[in-house]
Parts: C-alpha cells; sequence; structure tokens
C-alpha cells in the first residue's frame, strides 16, 4: 500500500491515498448538469467523406466532436478573466500538486434573516450563504488554520445544491459581501463550491461577488493575488464526506479561455509524526 507522508508549515502530514472525486460526470447522451438555461452539453461522430467517428457504424475508431459551455455544463474552473476585459486564460494557472485545503458544510439561510447584504440584485427570500455561517462551518471543522489557502463549500438546508440538477430558473444561493470579504481575510486562493455560481442566478450582469473575490475594481483593475486565484463551481461532495483538512489535486483542461472543465480530487490530511 502506498503511503505518502506530507509537511506542511513544520507538521507532517499523513495523506490518505484514497481519493475523493468532486467533479460531477459529464454524461453527453444522458442526465447531466446544467445551468444559466445554456441547454445541454452535446456530442456526435466526426463524419466527413467516407469517414465516420463511430465503430458502431461501421467506423473504424470512435471520433466525436463535442460542444459544451464551461459556466453551465458541469463542474468547471474559472478565473479573473471571467469577468474582466484583460483576456486571461485559466490554462496558464497551475496549482501546486497538493493544496490545503479545508470543506466546510455551510447552511444557507434567506437574506431577510440575515444581517448581511449583496451588492447587487436581490430579494428577502432568497437563500445566501453568510460569513456566519462560514464562520460557525470553520470552527466545526477545526482545521488547522493554514489550511484555508482552498476554502470547499457544500450546501445544506433549504437551497442545497443537488447533483446533475438543472438549476435554470431557480435562483440557487450566493454569496453575500461578507462572506466574500471573510473568505478573502483568510488567504482563500481557490474556492469549490457546489453551487452553480457565487453570485445570484439574475444578477444584474453586475457579479459583484465575482468582481470582490477576484479583486476587480469599479475600473477594471486587478490586483496581482486577483490574477492568482480561482472559483470551482458545481462540484459534488459526498454526502459522508467530513468537515476539515484535506490536500486538494486541483485539474482543469488548459484551455486558454476564462474558465474550463475541471477534476477537482481531494485527499484527507491526517496529522502524524515524521516516519522517515
Amino acid at each position: 500500500m502506498m503511503r505518502m507522508v506530507v509537511e506542511f508549515n513544520g507538521q507532517h502530514y499523513e495523506v490518505d491515498h484514497r481519493p475523493v472525486e468532486l467533479a460531477q460526470p459529464l454524461d453527453f447522451y444522458g442526465a447531466q448538469p446544467q445551468a444559466f438555461g445554456l441547454g445541454r452539453a452535446s456530442a456526435r461522430a466526426v463524419e466527413g467523406g467516407s469517414f465516420v467517428g463511430d465503430v458502431r457504424r461501421g467506423g473504424s475508431v470512435n471520433c466525436e466532436a463535442v460542444e459544451l459551455i464551461a459556466h453551465g455544463h458541469g463542474t468547471h474552473t474559472e478565473c479573473a478573466g471571467h469577468i474582466t476585459g484583460e483576456r486571461m486564460a485559466v490554462g496558464s494557472l497551475a496549482p501546486e500538486a497538493l493544496i490545503p485545503a479545508t470543506l466546510l458544510r455551510v447552511k444557507t439561510c434567506a437574506l431577510e434573516e440575515c444581517p448581511e447584504h449583496t451588492a447587487g440584485i436581490s430579494a428577502p427570500g432568497d437563500r445566501v450563504i453568510s460569513a456566519a455561517a462560514l464562520q460557525a462551518a470553520l470552527v466545526r471543522a477545526a482545521a488547522p488554520g493554514e489550511f484555508v489557502r482552498a476554502i470547499l463549500i457544500a450546501t445544506a438546508g433549504p437551497g442545497a445544491a443537488i447533483p446533475l440538477r438543472d438549476y435554470s430558473g431557480t435562483n440557487p444561493a450566493y454569496f453575500t459581501a461578507e462572506a466574500i470579504a471573510w473568505l478573502l481575510a483568510r488567504g482563500c486562493e481557490h474556492l469549490l463550491v457546489d453551487l452553480p455560481s457565487i453570485d445570484r442566478e439574475d444578477d444584474g450582469g453586475t457579479t459583484p461577488a465575482h468582481h470582490a473575490y477576484f479583486g476587480v475594481d469599479p475600473q477594471g483593475g486587478l490586483d496581482q493575488a486577483g490574477r492568482r486565484r480561482t472559483i470551482t463551481e458545481m462540484i459534488a461532495v459526498p454526502d459522508d464526506l467530513e468537515e476539515g483538512a484535506y490536500f486538494l489535486s486541483l485539474r482543469f483542461a488548459r484551455f486558454l479561455l476564462d474558465a474550463a472543465p475541471s477534476r477537482p480530487v481531494l485527499y484527507r490530511a491526517l496529522a502524524c509524526e515524521r516516519s522517515y
């Protein structure tokens, strides 16, 4: 059996060799996650002359052309280029092999019951993720303070995420301004959520949470820290996965676009004594 021990910030951690997949499967011919009314992702056999890319139809190989929109068709990672005039590519980023991460289970609340606010369009009954809920979850998780470089959020309660759901027109939960400020104050560089967006589905085109998280000012300027940050949306967190400290492997297609399909994988981090 493989045993891997990582030294991080002066402490040794044994990395559980059993990976936990967080990416939702994207079945081009069956049920698939969707959002924003973008329709289905699709795949079709390539055809040209006498060639057909489908062995079932007599072709020599299977070869398919795929059409998908990263932001609306399953688990994807995006960079600041999602909201900037400057063309920035998520495929130009290369997160380290294992990122210290904390998994939080956060219960949503109605905006009207929350003393926090949003900077965009909102309604009293909207479900939101608040800074207070994040703080309560972090205390419960009891992860070492250094494990907030990546924060993964699994929603609970009304408005919680449902894998393989079509979120179009459902107004899923989103983040308050205070929640984004809380993440930034703790040094979060990689935010992963099980919702289709950290902003309201219909936010009037302002995407305030994205702008705050990536550090984009009203004139479109972007700070250096924002250039390194990522947001991964529409992850699927297993129900039995405990809150706490993990190591995250965050990998995505090297598309020179603002977003790309991604495959985040978690490994439990267990404090241990040096063994070599």
